[in-house]
């Protein structure tokens, strides 16, 4: 049993044998090559990270991180609730702003849609 392959097999060995099994056009690893395919995967994981997170940016997580208002505090001026009657809304009774969601949602779409597009054009 102390004659086995596995007993008397070096690591370089083991590694030359595998590496003659390979077939197809190989890439020799070099620091730039090696340098390239690591920022390729880095961005790639960003991104997919990034759609996530988007992903999981529903209304109420949105809400519950204050991520939904405006940017600007000027936006919130010209943005005047109003409860129906014409006049602005009392404290506490704050409707929704649907032009507000509608934009931000539009916006998470089109960021999707460009991260596929990018992600089916980089294969």
């Amino acid at each position: 049993m102390d004659k086995s392959p596995l007993k008397t097999l070096t690591l370089e060995e083991f590694l030359e044998s595998e590496r003659h099994k390979l077939t197809g056009t190989l890439t020799p690893v070099t620091p730039e090559t090696f340098a390239k395919w690591k920022k390729e995967r880095l961005d790639k994981k960003a991104a997919e990270e990034e759609a996530r997170m988007a992903k999981e940016a529903t209304g109420r997580a949105m809400f519950e991180k204050g991520d939904w208002g405006s940017d600007t505090e000027e936006e919130d001026e010209e943005d005047v609730e109003e409860d129906g009657d014409g006049e602005p809304a009392e404290d506490g009774d704050e409707g929704w702003n649907m032009e507000m969601m509608r934009a931000e949602t539009e916006k998470v779409r089109e960021e999707e849609e460009r991260e596929r597009i990018k992600g089916v054009g980089g294969q």
